[in-house]
């Protein structure tokens, strides 16, 4: 059986603005705790595969995964131990 989607008269339009613009500036955090260079790299990596992780080799995944995880540990205020 074939799901609905909710009418757009029953969204919470002013909560998920909020919870937007939260991820936005959490997304935005971590972006700008990765270096230029890391940026870069990050941008390049994301731009080979083409939204499919398998387009990258091993290494090339495990970076970008590298990379993700400072992202989000800067987004988080969180430092490496």
């Amino acid at each position: 059986m074939a799901r609905r989607l909710p009418s757009t008269r029953n969204v919470p339009w002013a909560e998920l603005r909020r919870y937007a613009a939260a991820l936005f500036f959490m997304l935005q955090r971590g972006w700008k705790g990765l270096s230029a260079d890391e940026r870069e790299e990050a941008r390049r990596l994301v731009t080979k595969s083409r939204g499919r992780p398998r387009n990258l080799s091993r290494d090339e995944a495990r970076r970008l995964g590298h990379l993700a995880g400072r992202a989000a540990r800067s987004a988080a205020g969180m430092k490496r131990r």
